[in-house]
């Protein structure tokens, strides 16, 4: 292995002998340095094994190289320090260039001074010189700097960026460098050639400390320039002739031009006369009498917007105390100066409403309150400070009414009704109270609003006096005035629209008997339970009255059938199932509840009403009715719908639902190319009951969409088991309601169920009416496009009913047309059928569509309109395995 050796010294053939006498070093490289400065750095280079120094070297840096290279073995030949006392006089002869005098003062000199003849080598040099490097005198002598300086010196100096008066004599340099002790220095060079002479002599200045200075106040600047840069404030600097000499990021955009353009421009170069001299006045002021200014003003920016700013300006002054110009701050308060004149306007409102209002904390006391409220409480303002709201309740239902507010608050934010209060000198005052709570996002308090109207006196309640005019006091329902007027025009809108309305008569039994047990003021609280009962039974667009002590009315609007108007009936009755709970105590009550529907019983307000209440009395007599119809006939239909439903739910769960598939024949082709699927019930009492008899319950019921995916299930399994029969079908085709495709979770729930049982998308089609392409339901459109792209053929079925159809044909996946009714039925001739339906093949002819009916029977002759009409009679819906034997022996062509 060869050995690696660093020589620091000039006597290189005295390193190698000592190296040579070495019997553990056989083979060796010797790098030579003459130099201590960065020796560290050097010795980290490389990985050297010996460190051989015949120069003095400082025991702090002896100490240190035995720290950071414990694998080196370092020999010293001597154990001097670096000192101005152990430098002997030059070994080599100096050139007769420099006098006596000058070799003799160069020592008096504290400055490292050198000079160069014009070969470049050192001729003589002071030992500050020397020792910055860690050298003698006299090695420099004779030798050029280049071969005596650290490695990378030369490389390291550049010129200074300072500049003189005569360049071509002086040259100066800038370099960074260790010295002896391994501390990293900035120096300052200073060459300059004796004029008359061929001698230059140098200078050495150590600027470490002056460029940490200079970095520290550059960082300082940089960091100041940053912080106004980003500050959203308007910041500048003007010098004493009011000339700009600074600004910051926003003061650009507020004169909309870069910093450069700015400086050195005046007020009237940049701003409108008006705001220039206004500007021009406040900078003479503050540099004349070198006080601050501050003011608010009004700053037209560059983009024509007017701003409220809030300036201040502040004289620049240097040490002596002068000043040199000045620096302003200007913060835009426009947003602070708007929310203060809306605070300052509600201030006045507040103060001067007539209405008693008052503000309390999250614990109910009060913070403040206005002179209406003073003069209605008869208390001062400092005595109602801190009084608690729950002080001016007055009744012994006042805890309840409590409640009833906390309830509302919570749920709302808000609360309005009656209240009575007891004023300070105990007079009992009705008033109209509405509480707001306002929540402080910032801080999370919670404050709430009171303000009182006085009923009895305030001239200005007539909208109040309105609202008590038209609805119960005691329940807040409509009363009987607003019930006949809304009645009459909900009768005449129905007319119009020739949509039914549907009227509930209802009649609370006993509840004369809690009057009578308990008295009037419970009674009060169970006809409040009673009307929020009923009015959860219905929607927001429903009408409730109360036209007597247990009589109530419910005016249902836009009436599909009677069903509906049974659903609510049954509704309110499960209602009353559950008893009321009165202060501990446990009431009973049941409805009586008689129907009659506009227009089938009265087509005038005091029929309508009538008819519900005969139905509502022969209601109160049969014990085993929860409601009854003015029409017997309907209440019957109505219990039995009400039966079928309950048993719906069941057949769900037993799976008694069964889908029948019919041959879907196509017109042009002359052959069945699918089975359209349609689903029976398979009633354990009734039999087989067909679609007409319980899809529309379905429907009402909430059930339709649980139905028709368990029979896209069970379909899509039975197209997987004929596919894997070999069993050519073509498609199974379903058909999809409004109300399915109007399912936001549709898509996700067809390809759950392919995923599932395994079924491909080109094996179904969906049959879709042909109004549904024209619907303006976001979602609905949205699912006809992703079914095309999940694949799934599109059916129009009726074709020729409407013509939205034809705007879709692009867009979405529709392979077939299924001739519509319209086309075959009421036409008055054979010649006039015949061409409507070849009309339809032309068209679909032209569009790639296929045209199909249903289908089974026919001859290879000409299809006619009279067999177009025997096909769809012949043909009736068959069971899985009946369709299975069925297309095994009407394979496709």
């Amino acid at each position: 292995m060869v050995t690696q050796v660093l020589y620091l010294g000039r006597n290189l053939k005295l390193a190698k002998a000592l190296l040579a006498i070495n019997p553990a070093i056989n083979t060796f490289e010797i790098t030579h340095i003459m130099c201590v400065n960065d020796l560290e750095c050097i010795i980290s280079e490389q990985e050297y094994h010996h460190f051989i120094c015949e120069l003095p070297v400082s025991s702090i840096m002896k100490l240190r190289i035995a720290k950071k290279f414990p694998q080196i073995n370092c020999t010293y030949l001597t154990d001097q320090e670096p000192s101005s006392q152990n430098f002997a006089a030059p070994a080599l002869e100096i050139e007769e260039l420099i006098s006596a005098d000058v070799k003799a003062a160069l020592d008096c000199i504290s400055i490292p001074i050198f000079y160069k003849n014009e070969k470049g080598n050192v001729i003589a040099c002071n030992t500050y010189f020397s020792q910055i490097f860690g050298l003698l005198p006299e090695d420099f002598i004779g030798q050029s700097l280049e071969s005596l300086l650290p490695r990378g010196f030369t490389e390291a100096t550049k010129k200074s960026t300072l500049t003189l008066k005569n360049p071509h004599l002086v040259n100066l340099l800038e370099c960074e460098m260790r010295d002896v002790s391994g501390i990293k220095r900035e120096f300052l060079v200073r060459e300059e050639i004796i004029d008359g002479s061929e001698l230059t002599i140098g200078m050495l200045f150590d600027v470490s400390e002056v460029n940490a200075i200079k970095q520290a106040v550059e960082k300082e600047r940089v960091m100041l320039r940053a912080t106004a840069d980003i500050s959203s404030d308007l910041i500048f600097f003007k010098d004493l002739n009011g000339a700009f000499i600074g600004c910051n990021k926003a003061f650009e955009a507020f004169v909309g031009c870069p910093e450069a353009s700015i400086i050195g421009k005046k007020d009237e170069q940049l701003f409108e006369a008006k705001q220039a001299k206004m500007c021009q006045s406040q900078d003479a002021l503050v540099l004349t009498s070198g006080e601050v200014y501050t003011g608010n003003e009004h700053l037209t920016y560059k983009n024509g917007r007017k701003h409220y700013i809030h300036m201040q300006k502040v004289p620049l002054k240097d040490k002596q105390g002068e000043i040199q110009g000045l620096i302003a701050i200007g913060r835009d308060i426009t947003e602070k100066n708007m929310i203060q004149k809306q605070l300052n306007l509600a201030n006045v409102v507040f103060e001067n409403s007539r209405d008693g209002i008052l503000v309390t904390d999250g614990m109910g006391a009060v913070i403040t309150s206005n002179d209406a409220c003073v003069e209605i409480s008869g208390y001062s303002k400092k005595e109602l400070l801190h009084k608690k709201i729950s002080s001016f309740a007055f009744g012994c239902d006042y805890r309840r009414l409590f409640v009833e507010i906390e309830r509302a608050l919570i749920e709302e934010g808000k609360w309005q009704g009656n209240a009575n209060f007891r004023s300070k000198n105990g007079d009992l005052g009705y008033f109209w109270l509405e509480i707001y709570e306002v929540k402080h996002r910032d801080t999370g308090v919670k404050n709430r609003v009171y303000s009182f109207t006085d009923l009895t006196q305030n001239k200005y309640n007539e909208e109040k006096i309105q609202y008590l005019s038209k609805h119960d006091s005691l329940t807040g329902l409509s009363n009987r005035i607003a019930l006949f007027n809304h009645l009459e025009t909900a009768i005449a809108r129905a007319n119009y629209k020739e949509i039914a309305l549907g009227v509930l008569f209802v009649e609370i039994n006993g509840f004369k008997a809690i009057n009578e047990r308990y008295g009037h003021n419970q009674g009060d609280l169970v006809i409040k339970c009673v009307a929020h009962r009923l009015k959860k039974s219905v929607s927001d667009t429903d009408t409730v009255a109360r036209i007597g002590d247990d009589q109530f009315v419910l005016v249902i609007e836009e009436l599909e059938n009677e069903q509906v108007a049974a659903l609510i009936a049954q509704k309110i009755a499960q209602r009353f199932s559950s008893p009321i709970s009165i202060d501990g105590i446990e009431i009973t009550l049941s409805p009586s509840i008689g129907i009659s529907i506009c227009p089938d019983d009265g087509m005038d307000l005091d029929a309508i009403l009538n008819n519900a209440e005969s139905a509502m009395l022969r209601s109160r007599k049969d014990k085993n009715s929860l409601y009854h119809f003015y029409t017997n006939e309907l209440t019957i239909h109505s219990t039995q719908q009400i039966e079928l439903e309950n048993e719906f739910k069941l057949a769900l769960e037993d799976e008694q639902f069964e889908p029948y598939y019919q041959p879907q024949y196509d017109l042009n082709k002359r052959q069945v190319v699918a089975v359209e699927c349609s689903f029976r019930w398979n009633h354990p009492d009734q039999g087989v009951l067909l679609p007409d008899r319980f899809l529309m319950l379905a429907e009402q019921s909430g059930l339709l969409i649980d139905l028709g995916m368990k029979m896209f299930y069970k379909t899509a399994k039975q197209a997987v088991k004929w596919h894997s029969s070999g069993i050519h079908f073509g498609r199974v085709a379903i058909s999809l309601s409004k109300l399915e495709l109007s399912q936001l979770s549709l898509i996700g729930q067809l390809q759950e169920v392919l995923l599932e049982t395994g079924c491909q998308a080109n094996w179904l089609e969906f049959i879709i009416e042909e109004s549904l392409f024209s619907s303006s339901i976001d979602t609905l459109q949205d699912n006809l496009f992703n079914i095309s792209r999940l694949g799934i053929s599109l059916t129009v079925d009726g074709f020729g009913a409407d013509r939205s159809v034809l705007y879709s044909i692009g867009r979405l996946n529709i392979d077939k047309f299924k001739i519509s009714k319209h086309f075959i039925q009421g036409v008055p001739g054979y010649l006039a059928g015949e061409a409507m339906i070849k009309s339809v093949f032309i068209l679909a002819n032209s569009l790639g569509i296929d045209v199909v009916g249903e289908g089974g029977n026919h001859s290879e002759a000409e299809l006619s309109l009279n067999e177009y009409k025997t096909v769809k009679n012949n043909n009736e819906p068959m069971k899985a395995c009946e369709a299975t034997f069925y297309l095994r022996c009407n394979k496709r062509k």
